[in-house]
C-alpha cells in the first residue's frame, strides 16, 4: 500500500496526534541542544581591545628599560675592574686577584666615593682608586631610570590615544560588519546593482576591506543563485504537479467508467511522472556536485571509440537526423568516460531537440595542441541569440520562445554539462547564428593529474 494510501486512511484526529508528538520532539531536540550548547564568550569592545595593546607595549617598554639599565650597569662595572686589573698586571684574570673595597659604615652613595679596588699580582698588592667611576655609574644610571620614567609617564599619555586613532579603521569596519548582521537581504532590491559595501578609505587596510566586499558581494549572488533556484525548481514541479492532481480529479469524477477517459489520464499522469522523475534526478546530481558527495574517478579513455558509442546510440534511437562522425584524430585522454558521456548526450540531446527533421548533425573530434582536444556538436537547427548565448549554461534557463517546456526540457541539461567541463579542467566554445544552427565545443585536457577525485 503506497504512503498516499497510507495518509488518505488517517483521521483527522490521528494526523492531531501526529503533529502533536513531532512538535513535542522537536521542542525537545531544542531544549537538549541549548543546556549541552557552551555559552557564547563576550567579545571585547573597542576601549578594552586598545586598553589591552597598550597595557602589553608599556609592560613591554618598562622590561626593556630595567634589561638595559642592568646591562648598562654590569657592562660599566666590568669595563672599570677590566681596566684595574689590566693596568696593574697587563692581563685579566677574570676577577680571581680582584677585591672591591669599599667603607660600609656610610652611606650607599657616600661609600661609592671611597670605593677602591685591590688587585694581587707577583709583586704584591696593588690599589686602585675607582669610586670616581662608581659614582659616575651610580649617578647616570639614576639619571637614565629618572628618563626612563618620564618617557613612560609620557607613554602612558600618548600610547593609548595613538593607539586608538590607529585602530579606529578596524574598529568602525568591525561595527560595519556587525551592523550587517541585521540587515535582511531580502529587504534591499536585489536587482537594482546596489551593493552592500565596507569603506574606511585606509590604504593599510585596503586589503583587508576588499576581501570582506568581495565576500559581501558573492554572498549576495549566492543568494541571487539560490533564490533564482528555488523559484525556477517551485515552478517546473508546480506544473506536472498541477497537471496529475488535474487527471486524478477527472479520473474521481467521470473516469471510472469511462475507458477512453481512463486510459487519457493514466498515459498523461506516467508522462509527467516521468518528466518530475527526470528533473528531480537533475537536480539531484546538481545537488550532489555542490555539496561535495560526487565522485570522479579518471582513466585512460579512447575518446574516439566514445565518440562512437554516443553517435551510434542517436543513430538507433533517433531515424529523423542525420548523424554523421568526423574524427580527425586519435586521441586517449584521461577522463571519467561515464560523466562525458552523459555531457555529450546532453549536448546531442540539445541538437536533436533544436534541429528540424531530416537536417545533420555532426560529431567531430581534433586536436587543439599538445595539451587540449575538442569534441563538437554541430547541428543546422534553430540557434542562440547572440545576447542569449552567455547565459545558455545556468540553471533553469531556457530561451523563448523556442527552447521552452514543449521541448521536454528544464534547463538544466547544460548546466550538468558545464559542471561536469569544470570538474575536468574543460570549458565550453559556443558557435551560434539564429536560424542557421549551432556548433558547441567541448574542450578538455588530455591529462589530469589525479585518477580518483572526490568533489
Amino acid at each position: 500500500m503506497s504512503s498516499k494510501t497510507i495518509k488518505a486512511k488517517l483521521s483527522n484526529r490521528e494526523h492531531s496526534k501526529i503533529k502533536d508528538k513531532i512538535k513535542n520532539k522537536i521542542k525537545e531536540i531544542k531544549e537538549k541542544k541549548e543546556k549541552t550548547e557552551k555559552p557564547k564568550r563576550q567579545r571585547p569592545g573597542s576601549f578594552s581591545i586598545a586598553f589591552q595593546i597598550c597595557v602589553e607595549e608599556l609592560i613591554a617598554r618598562a622590561v626593556m628599560g630595567i634589561l638595559f639599565d642592568i646591562m648598562y650597569a654590569v657592562l660599566f662595572s666590568f669595563a672599570v675592574l677590566y681596566n684595574a686589573e689590566i693596568g696593574v698586571n697587563g692581563y685579566f684574570s677574570w676577577f680571581d686577584n680582584i677585591n672591591i673595597v669599599r667603607d660600609r659604615s656610610q652611606g650607599l652613595f657616600s661609600s661609592l666615593k671611597t670605593t677602591v679596588i685591590e688587585v694581587s699580582g707577583n709583586s704584591g698588592t696593588s690599589t686602585v682608586y675607582a669610586g670616581g667611576f662608581f659614582w659616575f655609574l651610580a649617578v647616570s644610571a639614576l639619571t637614565l631610570i629618572g628618563v626612563q620614567f618620564c618617557v613612560l609617564v609620557y607613554s602612558c599619555i600618548v600610547i593609548p590615544r595613538k593607539t586608538y586613532a590607529r585602530l579606529s579603521p578596524l574598529f568602525n569596519m568591525t561595527e560595519a560588519a556587525q551592523a550587517l548582521k541585521n540587515i535582511d537581504i531580502t529587504d534591499a532590491d536585489i536587482n537594482s546593482g546596489e551593493e552592500l559595501e565596507i569603506h574606511t578609505d585606509k590604504e593599510e587596510l585596503a586589503g583587508l576591506e576588499d576581501a570582506v566586499n568581495d565576500l559581501l558581494r558573492r554572498t549576495i549572488e549566492s543568494y541571487k543563485s539560490q533564490i533564482r533556484f528555488v523559484s525556477d525548481a517551485s515552478h517546473e514541479l508546480r506544473t506536472p504537479i498541477a497537471v496529475i492532481q488535474g487527471y486524478a480529479n477527472m479520473l474521481d469524477r467521470w473516469g471510472r467508467d469511462d475507458k477512453e477517459i481512463l486510459d487519457e489520464s493514466i498515459g498523461s499522469i506516467k508522462s509527467e511522472a516521468e518528466n518530475m522523475s527526470r528533473l528531480v534526478e537533475n537536480l539531484l546530481f546538481l545537488a550532489r556536485g555542490d555539496s561535495g558527495r560526487a565522485v570522479i574517478r579518471f582513466e585512460e579513455v579512447d575518446i574516439n571509440q566514445l565518440i562512437c558509442d554516443i553517435y551510434d546510440e542517436f543513430v538507433m534511437i533517433d531515424k529523423t537526423h542525420n548523424f554523421s562522425l568526423d574524427l580527425r584524430a586519435d586521441i586517449t585522454a584521461t577522463i571519467d568516460s561515464a560523466l562525458i558521456k552523459q555531457c555529450l548526450r546532453i549536448l546531442t540531446d540539445n541538437a536533436v531537440k533544436y534541429s528540424p527533421e531530416g537536417t545533420d548533425i555532426i560529431l567531430r573530434l581534433q586536436n587543439r595542441d599538445e595539451k587540449y582536444f575538442s569534441i563538437e556538436v554541430q547541428d543546422h537547427g534553430i540557434g542562440i541569440k547572440q545576447d542569449e548565448i552567455d547565459k545558455i549554461f545556468e540553471r533553469f534557463y531556457r530561451s523563448d520562445p523556442a527552447r521552452n517546456r514543449q521541448s521536454g526540457g528544464y534547463g538544466l541539461g547544460l548546466s550538468i554539462a558545464k559542471w561536469i567541463a569544470d570538474k575536468h579542467n574543460g570549458f565550453f566554445e559556443v558557435l551560434s547564428y539564429d536560424e542557421l544552427g549551432t556548433r558547441i565545443s567541448l574542450i578538455l585536457p588530455k591529462t589530469n593529474n589525479e585518477e580518483k577525485t572526490h568533489i
